[in-house]
Order: C-alpha cells, then sequence, then structure tokens
C-alpha cells in the first residue's frame, strides 16, 4: 500500500470512491468504469465498476479483461512513446521538418513541432463525412492525404490541440520505423513493456465496451473516433485499445523511466525531453503529454493533483491518465462516457475525473 492511511480509512477511502464511481454510472455516465492508482513506482490499488454497455441491451460485467477505446491517450501511449524510442535509437530526428517525411504536408514545422501541437495544423476537420461515402484505394492513405493538405498557420507560434498534426505525425512515424504504425507500436513500445494494447484495424477487438449508439450502430471493439474509423482505423491521434492493467504498465514505466531506471526500450533522458519540453511559448503542452492548469477548478486532474512534476492526456471516450513524476504516481481512469451517447456527458465526466483526482491524491498522502 502506496499511503499513510490505517487500513481501515483506506478501505473507507476505496469504499467512498467507489460510491462515486457507481453514482457516475447511475446518473448514465457510460456503463463502464476502471481505475488505476500507482504510487512510489507500483499500482497500489485498481476499482473495476459497471457493464461493457447497457444499450441495445444489457451486458455482462466488466473485469481486468476488458477492452476499452482510448482515444487521445493513443497520443502519449502510442505515437508519443513510439517517437521516444525512435529518437533515443537516432533514427528520428527530432529537429527535421515534417517534410523531410511527408513531402506534402502544408505544415513548415518540425517533428517536435507536430509532437507539441506547435506545427500550426488546425485542430479537427469533419474528413469523415468525404470518407465515409467511400474512397479509391487506402482509406488511411486517403485520410492523412487530407491532413497534410490542410491549410497550416506558422509553426512554433502557439499551440494548436490537433488531432491532423497527430494523424501526421503517425505517418511520420512509419517513415522513420520502416514500418506500420501497429506494427511499430508493437514492436517498440507493447511488446518490451509486456503490454497487449494494441490496434484492432481490420477486426473488432472481442471483450471491448460499447462507445457511442450512432448511424454505425453500437460501435463495440472498433475505434470511436470517426476520422480514425473511417480512415482505417489505426492513426496517430486515435485507435489504440488497452485493458486497464496496460494503462498502468505504461504509466509505471513512464514514472519509473523518468526516475532513472530504464523500461522496455525507453531511456530516461529522452524520456525526460518529451515530458519537460514544449514547442511553442506560454503552453500547457509538453511532447506527447499535456499538463494540469493552474487556474482553480479547471484542470481534469483536480485541484489537489500537483502541478510541479506532472503531466496526463484526456481521451473524448472518457479516459484519462495523470503523472506525478516525482513520487512516481499515477492515476489511470477508463470509461465509455460516450455510451450511449455523447450528449450532457462533458461536465460529468469532468467532474467524475476531478474527484477521482482528488481522492486518490488524499488516500495517497493519507489526508
Amino acid at each position: 500500500m502506496g499511503s499513510s492511511l490505517g487500513d481501515n480509512a483506506w478501505v473507507d477511502r476505496m469504499s467512498a470512491l467507489a460510491a462515486r464511481v457507481d453514482d457516475a454510472l447511475a446518473r448514465g455516465l457510460g456503463s463502464a468504469a476502471a481505475v488505476s492508482i500507482g504510487d512510489r513506482g507500483i499500482e497500489v490499488e485498481r476499482l473495476i465498476r459497471g457493464t461493457v454497455r447497457r444499450l441495445p441491451e444489457l451486458g455482462p460485467r466488466i473485469d481486468d479483461g476488458s477492452w476499452f477505446d482510448l482515444a487521445s491517450i493513443t497520443k502519449p501511449m502510442a505515437t508519443a512513446a513510439i517517437a521516444m524510442v525512435l529518437a533515443a535509437e537516432g533514427r528520428l530526428d527530432l529537429a527535421a521538418p515534417v517534410r523531410r517525411y511527408l513531402p506534402a504536408a502544408s505544415t513548415t514545422g518540425t517533428v517536435l513541432q507536430l509532437l507539441g501541437h506547435a506545427a500550426g495544423c488546425v485542430a479537427h476537420v469533419e474528413f469523415f463525412r468525404s470518407l465515409k461515402l467511400g474512397v479509391a484505394g487506402d482509406p488511411r492513405a486517403a485520410l492523412l492525404d487530407m491532413a497534410m493538405r490542410e491549410p497550416a498557420k506558422p509553426p512554433g507560434v502557439e499551440t494548436i490541440y490537433s488531432d491532423l498534426g497527430y494523424i501526421q505525425l503517425g505517418a511520420v512515424l512509419e517513415r522513420a520505423s520502416g514500418s506500420s504504425l501497429e506494427d511499430a507500436f508493437a514492436e517498440l513500445v507493447a511488446q518490451p513493456l509486456g503490454l497487449i494494447a494494441r490496434y484492432p484495424a481490420a477486426t473488432p477487438l472481442v471483450g471491448a465496451v460499447t462507445t457511442e449508439l450512432d448511424d454505425r450502430g453500437a460501435v463495440t471493439g472498433r475505434v470511436h473516433d470517426e476520422n480514425a474509423y473511417f480512415g482505417g482505423g489505426v492513426c496517430g491521434h486515435a485507435g489504440l485499445f488497452a485493458r486497464l492493467g496496460d494503462v498502468a504498465s505504461f504509466a509505471q514505466a513512464i514514472v519509473q523511466t523518468a526516475a532513472g531506471v530504464p523500461r522496455g526500450r525507453l531511456v530516461p533522458a529522452v524520456v525526460n525531453q518529451f515530458l519537460t519540453a514544449s514547442a511553442a511559448p506560454s503552453t500547457s503542452w509538453r511532447l506527447g503529454w499535456d499538463t494540469p492548469s493552474a487556474i482553480p477548478g479547471v484542470s481534469h486532474a483536480g485541484d489537489r493533483w500537483p502541478r510541479a512534476g506532472a503531466v496526463g492526456h484526456l481521451g473524448f471516450t472518457g479516459t484519462s491518465l495523470w503523472l506525478d513524476l516525482p513520487r512516481q504516481r499515477w492515476v489511470a481512469l477508463l470509461t465509455n462516457r460516450v455510451h450511449p451517447t455523447r450528449i450532457d456527458t462533458a461536465e460529468p465526466i469532468k467532474a467524475l475525473r476531478r474527484d477521482v483526482g482528488d481522492a486518490v491524491v488524499a488516500m495517497l498522502d493519507g489526508d
């Protein structure tokens, strides 16, 4: 146990946290929630609640083997992590212009600026409206082409959180590694760290929680993000699926490597560069990671999660991961908050994330 709380107090706090999660699910915030808590570089607690779906009929209860669509946690856990390994091995030049790898790209920025959302790429374009009508050839290539041709602003001036930038970054990594994005993730990140997280590109992943019910039907085991869904399923911005244990193991690997204990093919100096460097002035963004807002009541990490030495990321489906690097702590929250619909869930998921973050700090600090 990573807390100074006594056993009874710890159990009481965990019971209160479970009640808060159950209440959120009962109010319709998705059907499933899973929490991993880490302290001093090890997982100290895990909470699993809910069912794989509530509609079109009630599904079975989730367990440790249930898969979650990580949504934009794909960015740090797959895309940035691949970049960490390639940069450490001298196979990816962060200072290189994007056009070295993608000559047709509109951005004049660098790979580092893509990682830090400062390459001038716009945030989001609904490419899926064209892709869903069918495209000749490879939908992955079509999505990349659309993203590259979207006009870009001057790089390095400001940060714009950009899915388009990470679509292009995924293609950059494919060229640098000489393999597909899914194979690069498996070889460079998942296998060395003992993860079974994966991109279910061609076949729906069995045992996944259901996300949204929309004109695609009940989206289960296929990526929820529409651009990724109709763009081939494997992207730098979304598409990765994982079990709670995978996310916990990845968080453990990052905090331990940042503390000087290499894990897998991660190198401490490079990992710390990604966790601390920024690509534009006055930004909360690091390379593949965000940092908590200092304004009270704003950050999804909660007000008690530290601001110094903290990084994290959110995912649209209701996922989040926050790290406290000096204390080697983490809190991962996986939900399917968009199930059965995303409508009226933005504020409830923010409230749940904040409550979980604040409760975890109180537990680990023994308050």
